[in-house]
């Protein structure tokens, strides 16, 4: 993996030294591509065009496959973020027609497939990457995105000029681009805890979105979506041979992303999607090969144990270590990676175990994605509970209804038996989405008391839940309960999940691999009947079954536990006071957006145990320290200050 950025400005902009302003850009991506740097800037008779790239040398580690690379008259010119796993089959039939490579690089596919089948050729790319194009010939930009939105891409058209980059702090170097804030994109963020679609926190920056590309041509701008997940038709098979030709496509998807001139590791958290990518590793022959686990020193549970046992099973080179509370002051440094307010904690575990990953090894392989293309997460085994309790007799369900207490604050943040039981019984009185709605996002009721009256009459009747609303409406599915994978693989997926990994990983230079989202797995596994995803209270439940065989039976039984910190309970101790001087602190007083008294009664419920708030209180941390760096202090480079340290100034 690697950055790229560039740009495309009309001349008339005045003499402004453009290669000093791409070789700038491209700098500030120097920590996703340590290996080497390559920048192209040319002219037309009325605009000037750069590309640049910071490579991370993975796939033909010589100099040939430096970037940026052209076709053979060097009129089309391509930077790539990420792999093409497919580029040897693409590359024989390319000099078959002709084509001459010089290199052995994936990315010089791209071009030679674009002067074959031009804006189609993303239609035959299988694997991970962000890229730009320039055709001298048309004066026309060509960006594209995976389909599974694994790689970012984000961009800038202003005043009819265009930019792009794989991280928004390249943007923010250029005079164009304002580091106004979207307020509707923090309402997304405290809504959702991170910002979806093609929204970012800054109002001149923008997403481009999964399985997309874009061109700029004549100072305008087209996006076209060129592929989208498909649930139907449904494949009718017997549970043996599903099985057995799901194991071919999750075998078939590992060879192709273990194409590679350079050692492959492996995240292993102990969970079944880490552990089933172990299994596959094995069983395709690779011997010895390392992989890395994460635990908690203190407050909270992790799958380490089960880490150990898959890692036995298959004789890995294991690495396991574990993190404190004070690991977490490195907050500054995350956020500066991160670019925008970003609350999931995961990232603090993330960012430790790619560190220790890419002291081994360069690329390393995650098991992210199996939860939302086969149904892994717990507000879609919910469905279930609610499918049953329609099925109770009308007087039962009736009675229920009434003794139902209302969902106030109390009940929706509330510790101990009977908060539970009342989200419970809400989540059966309600409808299907409404219960997954509540189960992820934050809800309108909590952020009405949390947001200033200022705040509240700039955002007037916009509401952020609307944006998943028209996810689950959009869904093209027989079965209503696949609307919440629908929504899951589309938003979650890319938006928090992806966006994480990515730079996390990329902040220390390591590669990491999905394969749990190759695009031939996903189409198939898509159109597996929702009953062999979840089979009565059963999660992945044909996966768990594909891999009884091979994987250790508690590593399938387990309760899934996520790659979270035990924030909620680490807040309760030393690291909750630091939180009560940020949320407190006249800096955020003055930013006019939240309740001070309502942030009080946060820190106290929490504290006092009363509440179970730790998650909302965090958001706020995070979205001050981001706002002291990005909006306060505009750094330019990762701060090397702690979060203790940041507070204490």
């Amino acid at each position: 993996m690697c950055g790229i950025c560039g740009f495309v400005v009309d001349r008339k902009n005045g003499p402004k030294d453009w290669p000093g302003i791409l070789r700038a850009m491209t700098r500030t991506l120097a920590h996703r591509g340590p290996d080497s740097e390559g920048r192209h800037c040319s002219r037309t008779s009325s605009k000037v065009v750069g590309l640049g790239h910071r490579r991370l040398s993975v796939i033909d580690l010589t100099e040939n496959a430096n970037q940026p690379l052209v076709n053979e008259d060097a009129s089309v010119v391509v930077v790539c973020n990420g792999e093409i796993y497919n580029y040897k089959e693409l590359a024989e039939e390319l000099k078959a027609k002709g084509h001459r490579f010089t290199s052995r690089s994936d990315t010089e596919t791209i071009v030679h497939l674009y002067e074959d089948m031009g804006d189609s050729c993303v239609d035959r790319l299988h694997g991970m990457f962000a890229f730009a194009l320039w055709d001298q010939i048309k004066r026309r930009l060509f960006l594209a995105r995976d389909p599974m939105g694994i790689k970012p891409l984000f961009y800038v058209f202003k005043h009819g000029n265009f930019y792009f980059a794989s991280e928004i702090k390249t943007l923010l170097v250029l005079d164009d681009v304002s580091r106004e804030m979207d307020l509707k994109g923090i309402d997304h963020y405290f809504t959702y805890g991170y910002i979806p679609g093609t929204r970012t926190i800054f109002k001149d920056i923008k997403k481009l979105p999964p399985a997309s590309y874009l061109i700029y041509e004549k100072g305008e701008i087209t996006i076209t979506p060129y592929w989208t997940i498909r649930y139907l038709p449904k494949i009718e098979l017997s549970e043996e041979v599903l099985r057995e030709a799901l194991l071919d496509r999750l075998m078939r998807a590992m060879k192709r992303h273990l194409v590679s001139d350079v050692p492959v590791g492996v995240f292993l958290s102990g969970g079944v999607d880490s552990s089933i990518i172990t299994a596959l590793m094995s069983m395709i022959g690779e011997d010895r090969f390392p992989t890395f686990s994460l635990g908690y020193a203190s407050g909270g549970k992790d799958e380490l144990s089960y880490a150990a046992m898959v890692a036995n099973r298959f004789s890995t080179d294991h690495h396991a270590f574990k993190i404190d509370p004070e690991m977490t002051l490195i907050l500054p440094e995350l956020i500066w990676h991160l670019d925008e307010p970003f609350f999931d904690n995961s990232v603090i575990p993330a960012y430790y175990i790619a560190k220790k990953a890419r002291e081994t090894v360069k690329v390393a392989l995650s098991g992210d994605g199996g939860d939302e293309v086969f149904g892994g997460y717990e507000w879609t085994r919910r469905s279930q509970y609610k499918r049953a309790f329609e099925i109770l007799p009308p007087f039962l369900r009736n009675l229920l209804r009434r003794v139902s207490p209302v969902l106030d604050l109390s009940l929706e943040y509330g510790r101990g038996l009977m908060p539970k039981i009342g989200r419970f019984m809400a989540d059966m009185n309600a409808d299907m989405e409404t219960g997954f709605l509540r189960r992820t996002t934050v809800s309108q009721r909590f952020r009405q008391m949390l947001y200033s009256k200022a705040f509240k009459e700039e955002l007037g009747d916009f509401d952020a839940i609307g944006y998943r609303n028209r996810l689950l409406s959009e869904a093209q599915v027989d079965d209503g309960r696949e609307k919440l994978l629908y929504a899951d693989t589309v938003s979650y997926l890319p938006d928090d999940c992806l966006f994480k990994v990515d730079r996390m990983s990329m902040a220390h230079g390591l590669e990491v691999r999905v394969p749990f989202l190759d695009r031939e797995l996903v189409e198939f596994a898509a159109r597996i009947p929702f009953s062999y995803k979840i089979h009565g209270l059963t999660s992945k439940y044909i996966l768990k079954r594909t891999f009884s065989p091979f994987l250790p039976g508690k590593t399938l039984k387990q309760r899934k536990q996520g790659f979270t910190i035990p924030i909620s309970a680490w807040l309760r101790g030393g690291l909750g006071d630091l939180a009560r001087r940020v949320l407190l602190s006249d800096t955020l007083s003055r930013r006019n957006l939240f309740e001070k008294g309502f942030l009080t009664w946060m820190l106290d419920e929490h504290r006092g145990g009363r509440q179970e708030l730790g998650h909302r209180i965090w958001s706020i941390v995070v979205f001050e320290v981001w706002a002291r760096l990005y909006l306060d202090e505009k750094i330019t480079a990762a701060p090397t200050v702690s979060l203790r340290e940041m507070i204490d100034s």
